[in-house]
């Protein structure tokens, strides 16, 4: 052992390290014996008005507070209370009885926030907007300008590494009255496998006077830490008769990276979805869908897509993403089995089987022209297998887009027989009407498959050829059609029709009832059949009707109103076989687009004629004579039958008899 010597205990530095040593020695011991017995409430006044000052709104810590010290502090607080908006339902927006949150010291000089243990007891969250929409949830100055940087998604370093989370009957309550929400949920913790405190919100409310429900589970919060474990989720709502459920894992749950997530969803109406979409759907009948979830960068995927609307299905892969900081929704749709009358809603149309009837044919439900211009598609779409109520199609295919608001189907195309329909739309939904452009061509589409769901169907045959050119302006269907302006032209030739048919329309009541009688209903040839139509401010009127077999020829001349959708047509037969019972007298068609009605006419406006006189009459054929390169030859008859129809127009009015 050795001994300090006198010159060592007299030696300056000796001194100086001596009481340093004594006045470090008692800073820590004062140190400790400080944070021992602080009296921790005396922050609370000064944590109080600090937040109270941060979140312009009053901030109380009305309970106790202690520290626990080692180097795993354990502090707790007692009944914490944050004022609500003045104008809130309830005095508070928040309170707590009671939160202990321990502390890992060593580990701060890491770099690491390590909360080994958190239990809260009794939490209560309002959110709240009021009657004008204002959240409760903004503090102080709204037009403070606000730091970006301290959003979403938070760093992991910086997220704390929870050991052990325990949440105990809290909850969490929504209001909206402009949107008619309320929300009543309860959130905890529970212990799942292997002892770990797994995340539970669940409860129930209503939204837009429909019952809302929610089951949510979630895995332990250490896997929020862990990058080798993916964070499992089990999500369940339901929404009056609509369910969703997700389930499945996220890598990256922190910033929602690494999904894979399989998706169920029915309900009775797609078009319930409105309100929380802002985008316009379409009424739908009842549906079945199913996917799985996946992300890559910012480009969410849903692959294997599969479901049912009404009879219909459908299969495919979508994906949505931003585009120019808007939705954007891209995919490929198949449907092996297309209903028609399960997409009516996309005119306006009420799909399900059970709606009432409409007091008129056009659907008048106007389009939601906010709803078009929120977001952005490009979704193209094919059937191989259509169901129609009247004419047979065996194929379709759509591209459809949604672009800043303009909305196009360019091309829709069916495919009907040997021929096809194919449709170019355009609805301008900028303004505040929709401005529409329809463009429609007939090609090459059989007779037989227009008439193959009414008794004559057999007998028929032939192509027909046509155009469909309009421009309109309106929210709705029916409001498009009143304002409609453009052509109709529809040509056939070459063809046939049953006997039986073109009897009754020249009301031959003999050769009809022999017919009928003997069963037989023999098809006469047609020549020509010519249909001319102009559309101006709603109302199609006839520029030339004509059907010209080897037995009878029918002209037509009248108009529809598709603003009151009333019918007034006269059509004309001229029989080219004497028949003693045949009545010889023009059919007046009436009534309604949704009712229409036919009757003989009593008091003939026209005199019966040749087929000279019937040409007298025609319309000039300046508008058709462009589709004969849809099929009609020099030398076939509706270009006979439009030449001569020139020549007699040529001829001054006076020498025409009517």
């Amino acid at each position: 052992m050795t001994r300090e010597t006198p010159a060592a205990k007299r030696s300056p530095v000796w001194r100086v390290l001596k009481w340093t040593g004594i006045v470090l020695g008692v800073l820590i011991l004062a140190v400790v014996l400080v944070v021992a017995f602080f009296d921790w409430n005396r922050l609370r006044g000064p944590i109080s008005n600090l937040v109270s000052g941060a979140l312009g709104r009053q901030f109380a810590i009305n309970g106790d507070m202690t520290m626990d010290w080692s180097w795993t502090p354990r502090l707790a607080v007692n009944d914490i209370a944050l004022d609500n908006a003045p104008w809130g339902s309830r005095p508070e927006m928040f309170t707590l009885e009671r939160a202990e949150v321990s502390l890992r010291i060593p580990d701060l000089f890491k770099g690491h926030i390590v909360l080994p243990e958190i239990e809260i007891s009794k939490p209560r969250l309002l959110l709240e907007r009021s009657s004008e929409g204002k959240p409760n949830w903004e503090f102080g100055d709204r037009d403070q300008k606000k730091d970006d940087s301290t959003g979403l998604p938070i760093g992991r370093r910086w997220f704390p590494k929870i050991g052990r989370l325990a949440i105990n009957d809290g909850a969490f309550i929504f209001r909206d009255p402009a949107s008619r929400t309320f929300l009543d949920m309860s959130v905890s913790t529970v212990v799942g496998e292997s002892d770990e405190q797994t995340l539970k919100l669940s409860g129930r409310g209503s939204l837009q006077k429909e019952q809302f429900t929610l089951d949510a589970r979630g895995g332990s919060v250490l896997t929020l830490w862990e990058t080798d474990k993916p964070f499992p989720m089990d999500i369940k709502v339901g929404y009056g008769d609509t369910e969703a459920k997700v389930q499945g894992t996220i890598a990256e749950p922190l910033k929602l990276e690494g999904p894979d997530l399989n998706f169920e969803a029915k309900g009775p109406d797609l078009a319930v979805l409105r309100p929380f979409t802002r985008v316009w759907i379409p009424r739908t009948p009842p549906y079945r869908f199913a996917g799985r979830i996946h992300r890559e960068g910012e480009l969410w995927r849903i692959r294997g897509f599969e479901g049912k609307l009404g009879g219909s299905d459908l299969s495919g892969n979508l994906k949505f993403t931003y585009r120019d900081d808007r939705p954007f929704l891209d995919g490929d749709l198949e449907s092996r089995k297309l209903d028609f009358r399960d997409f009516a809603g996309f005119i306006g149309a009420n799909p399900k089987p059970d709606a009432p009837p409409r007091p008129k044919l056009l659907p008048e439900e106007p389009y939601d022209v906010e709803g078009l211009r929120v977001a952005d598609a490009d979704i193209r779409f094919k059937s191989a297998n259509i169901v129609t109520p009247k004419m047979p199609v065996d194929e379709v295919y759509a591209h459809v887009k949604l672009d800043h608001g303009v909305l196009t189907l360019k091309p829709a195309n069916a495919t009907v027989g040997f021929g096809r329909i194919a449709a170019d739309i355009m609805m301008d939904a900028r303004g505040e009407k929709i401005l529409a452009k329809f463009d429609t061509r007939i090609d090459k589409v059989p007779f037989q498959r227009l008439l193959a769901k009414t008794p004559f169907g057999k007998e028929a045959g032939g192509t027909f050829f046509g155009r469909m050119n309009l421009a309109a302006a309106g929210n709705s269907i029916a409001e498009m059609a009143a304002a409609a302006d453009g052509g109709i032209t529809v040509i056939m030739e070459q063809g046939r029709i049953g006997e039986l048919l073109m009897e009754l329309i020249g009301l031959d009541i003999a050769e009809s009832l022999g017919l009928v009688l003997t069963g037989n209903n023999p098809s006469i040839p047609i020549q020509c059949v010519i249909q001319d139509f102009i559309v101006s401010d709603g109302v199609v009127k006839t520029k030339l009707f004509l059907l010209d077999t080897t037995d009878t020829k029918v002209t037509g001349e009248g108009s529809i109103d598709l603003r009151s959708e009333k019918i007034d047509f006269r059509l004309a037969a001229h029989p080219k076989d004497p028949s003693l019972f045949s009545a010889r007298t023009p059919i007046i068609l009436n009534g309604t687009l949704r009712s229409p009605s036919g009757r003989p006419e009593v008091i003939p406006l026209a005199a019966r004629g040749a087929a000279s006189v019937v040409l007298g009459v025609l319309a000039p054929p300046a508008a058709i004579l462009p589709w004969v390169e849809l099929g009609l030859g020099e030398d076939s008859p509706c270009r006979a039958l439009l030449d001569a129809a020139e020549k007699k127009e040529s001829l001054p009015r006076k020498g025409r008899r009517r």
